[in-house]
């Protein structure tokens, strides 16, 4: 697999990478059965930041067409994500005064989820999803999908048969995107003169403060930042007018880009944080550095604090088997080895193994059959929601480790 080497927004050769994970199984590449290791593949991951806009980036890039085609994750195994796409859909419909002959188009639009709140709004939407399992479920479900990666001769198909888009929405999605550029032409192609791209998507800023370093996963090329985005905006004649934070998967940031010019122009809140993130010099290579110390110095402190619990006779499940997780739980292997199973409420899931640790996954009952005392949240972005759904566990006397941002029992 060839290196990476210069950035995927202003294409300047990129220094040696600051964060080094080794050798990783891919993270959503769950097994039927355990393997030989030796057999498993594995490719490198490691980020490195660009010393000219501060995009964080893998130095190696898995093709999307190994990655996505088939998928197992879907958003609608969590009430957070429907909570969320309901107070989003109605805050952006809203804002920019959508009806029932605008059309909303996201990519990666999963199993419909965000899209039926969307629908409950009388929008008209479509959606776009290049896992073709997961696009069948949502046009079961009566999403109207088009699976296919987002593109530009894709974005031309849509307008060609739908029209143009009011709304382009990208959630979690343009991290995974290694052809920035194109994605953009086909936003601005398919965008109505007056129209808005949202992209939600992962803060860095709270990937460096809150040592989030499990986010980093072969699906997860860019770890974005408002700078790199509003340069990326610049080239292609748009502009970005606002940002909203949010708390999903450990601090969120929701953009909006619009054609340069349209609107009234950034927001008070967009400029703000704009000051901050450059006050803060997040990106500066020796912050980065020191980042990657505390990464190592956190799996010391997870390592000793498992080991100890096993050694006073805790007996430990997961739940959660998250891409994150299985970063850390590689990364951690000896943490791996700990876990009697690991829960996890989609059926896609259950009954597999985890990609390199092999720990089989289970439905979310199975902490009972195990006798389990301690709980490991490795979806940690959902710890809230996890722990209304093992109150019972808790109940019980079974208490929660969270392993970020500082390993701890609850």
């Amino acid at each position: 697999m060839p290196a990476h080497t210069h950035c995927r927004i202003c294409a300047t050769l990129l220094p040696d990478p600051f964060l080094d994970l080794g050798m990783m199984p891919l993270a959503n590449s769950f097994l039927a059965e355990p393997v030989d290791p030796a057999r498993e593949p594995r490719y490198p991951l490691a980020v490195a930041g660009c010393p000219s806009c501060g995009l964080l980036q893998l130095n190696h890039v898995v093709p999307a067409e190994q990655l996505y085609r088939d998928y197992i994750y879907v958003s609608a195994t969590s009430d957070t994500v429907r909570q969320h796409a309901a107070t989003l859909s109605r805050g952006l419909v809203a804002q920019y005064g959508w009806g029932p002959s605008d059309l909303v188009v996201e990519v990666a639009s999963n199993d419909g989820t965000v899209l039926k709140a969307f629908q409950r709004e009388s929008v008209r939407v479509l959606g776009v999803e290049p896992a073709q399992n997961i696009a069948a479920v949502a046009e079961r479900d009566g999403v109207p999908t088009v699976a296919e990666f987002f593109t530009p001769a894709t974005a031309r198909g849509i307008r060609q048969g739908h029209g143009r888009a009011a709304g382009i929405l990208g959630r979690h999605v343009f991290a995974h995107v290694d052809d920035v550029h194109g994605f953009v032409d086909g936003v601005c192609d398919l965008l109505t003169d007056g129209g808005v791209f949202v992209i939600e998507v992962p803060y860095a800023g709270d990937f460096l403060r809150h040592l989030e370093f499990d986010t980093v996963y072969h699906e997860h090329l860019s770890y974005i930042a408002l700078h790199p985005m509003a340069r990326l905006a610049e080239q292609h004649g748009l502009q970005l007018v606002d940002v909203e934070r949010v708390s999903l998967h450990g601090g969120s940031i929701i953009l909006h880009m619009r054609r340069a010019g349209v609107g009234a122009g950034p927001s008070p809140r967009l400029n703000a944080m704009m000051e901050q993130e450059a006050a803060l010099k997040l990106f500066d290579a020796f912050q980065l550095t020191a980042y990657a110390s505390r990464v190592h110095q956190w799996k010391h402190k997870f390592e000793t604090l498992v080991s100890e619990l096993t050694a006073a006779g805790a007996t430990l499940v997961g739940y959660g088997a998250a891409a994150k997780g299985n970063t850390l739980l590689n990364f951690c292997p000896d943490v791996a080895g700990a876990l009697r199973v690991i829960l996890d409420r989609s059926p896609h899931k259950q009954g597999r193994y985890t990609p390199g640790t092999h720990v089989r996954v289970a439905q979310v009952d199975g902490w009972r059959s195990e006798n389990a005392t301690h709980m490991l949240i490795l979806a940690w972005n959902f710890q809230q929601e996890i722990m209304r759904q093992m109150s019972a566990f808790q109940e019980g006397g079974g208490r929660f480790v969270v392993p970020i941002p500082e390993p701890r029992v609850v």
